[in-house]
């Protein structure tokens, strides 16, 4: 009598993985295959674990990853492969980051990632050590925490979209707490510096409307300096902050070129012969909220027609030397403030004169943004509600209120000192009184005349 067969081994499914077998060294391991990738080899994926159930388990999961299309046949990219993939295709065409701040952002990318040992990991080998490592680095050349701050949530976003395309399982900058920025500390003019500017500027023809806009209601520099004609309604007293001037560096266009080698042999976009998408250029305000609408006090309404009048006048001179502004994005504007020949005017230059400004009327230098901090410091410590500062300001969130508090603090702080000062001091003692003086003789008439007649 023949003996029955064995039944034969089940295979695993295809696709399943193989079947989890013990090596030398006691682990138990096991394999899926990633199929082929592009470099024309078979790619697998070995997980391992102390026991077989354990390893199978790590099978399962990397099955479905695969499923899923998080583990592919292709090996992930390196950081900064996948920085320029996202910089140049993703990002830009997002609707999410304005021009100037990609401009930042590959800023960023250029002096602390490229060429530098966190660029080159793979996207699946990071960890929060190598970012750890890398701002380690930042601050031993004296970077504040706010720059590492800004270059940690760049990585951050650009690491969020790879796990969103499936390009690597996690986050690895969601494994570890991130760098906090310096807490704000504004720069503002004290009130006697600024009654000094505000003085000087009523007399200033060329440049006063702008400072008394600054100082009284503290709109950003771009937005002063893309401020037009066509938002100015002095009739009813306002404003309307609708657009901001930026400027965007010129890139290469020769045949050909990269960043590095470029073959018209310029070092900067600007000295290419072909170059393309730099200048200046007029665009939305950074958010909804800075789309607003401010109204303008008396005394400013007063400088702007004054400014006004001076501006046509120039214009006049300038005769066929004069046109309106367009921009590099083709939109063409009558500006406020602007060049004698209407061209707008550099940040710079404008910065330059801000300056100038302070030093005529002997104040301590501060940045032309600072103007903006006086202004919302001034408003608030007058009692202007919360709200109504952020439309004036264009602020989109409460966080950019409460940054100043620990500045209106200290002032109330010491306004409460005065206040103890004049009402509990000692009152001071009081003078001697004068010794009287000798009274003059009173003359009596009658007595007067009666010597005369005698």
């Amino acid at each position: 009598m023949s003996e029955p067969e064995k039944p034969k081994k089940k295979r695993r499914p295809k696709g399943d993985g193989t079947e989890a077998y013990l090596q030398a060294d006691g682990r138990w391991r096991a394999q899926v295959d990633l199929g082929i990738g592009a470099n024309g080899k078979r790619r697998r994926r070995s997980v391992y674990g102390a026991t077989r159930a354990e390893a199978n388990r790590a099978l399962r999961d990397a099955v479905r990853q695969k499923e899923d299309g998080i583990l592919s046949a292709s090996r992930p990219p390196t950081l900064q492969v996948w920085l320029d993939h996202w910089l140049t295709t993703i990002a830009p065409t997002s609707g999410r980051v304005r021009p100037r701040t990609m401009v930042g952002y590959r800023s960023y990318i250029r002096v602390w990632v490229e060429d530098k040992p966190l660029g080159k990991v793979r996207l699946d080998k990071l960890k929060p050590e190598h970012f750890e490592l890398a701002y380690a680095g930042m601050r031993e050349l004296g970077k504040s925490e706010s720059t590492i701050a800004q270059l940690h949530r760049i990585l951050h976003r650009a690491l969020k979209i790879a796990v969103q395309r499936q390009r690597i399982a996690t986050n690895p900058t969601d494994r570890m707490d991130g760098p906090q920025a310096a807490a704000f500390e504004p720069q503002i003019l004290t009130t006697a510096d600024a009654k000094k500017l505000v003085r000087a500027a009523v007399n200033d023809q060329e440049n006063g409307a702008r400072w008394l806009l600054s100082l009284a209601m503290g709109p950003r520099q771009g937005e002063v300096l893309g401020l037009a004609w066509d938002k100015m309604d002095l009739d009813g007293g306002k404003l309307s902050i609708h657009r901001e001037l930026f400027r965007l560096p010129w890139e290469h266009g020769c045949p050909g070129a990269t960043e590095k080698k470029p073959s018209c042999g310029g070092k900067r976009g600007a000295d290419c012969p072909k170059r393309h998408g730099g200048g200046l250029y007029l665009g939305e305000p950074k958010s909804k909220a800075g789309k607003r609408d401010v109204p303008l006090p008396d005394d400013l309404v007063k400088a702007f027609r004054v400014h006004r009048r001076e501006q046509l006048r120039i214009r006049a001179e300038e005769g066929d030397r004069w046109a309106p502004f367009t921009s590099a994005n083709g939109e063409t504007v009558d500006l406020v403030f602007s060049q004698r020949n209407g061209k707008a005017l550099d940040a710079r230059k404008d910065h330059a004169a801000w300056e100038a400004f302070l030093a005529d009327n002997g104040v301590d230098e501060v940045r032309v943004h600072d103007s903006r901090h006086t202004a919302a410091t001034v408003l608030l410590l007058m009692g202007v509600p919360g709200r109504v500062v952020m439309d004036i300001m264009g602020w989109s969130q409460m966080s950019m209120l409460t940054r100043y508090q620990h500045v209106l603090d200290e002032m109330k702080v010491d306004a409460a000192r005065k206040v103890g000062n004049a009402l509990w001091a000692a009152d001071p003692e009081p003078e001697p009184e004068p010794e009287p003086a000798t009274p003059s003789p009173v003359v009596d008439m009658a007595a007067f005349r009666k010597r005369r007649s005698g």
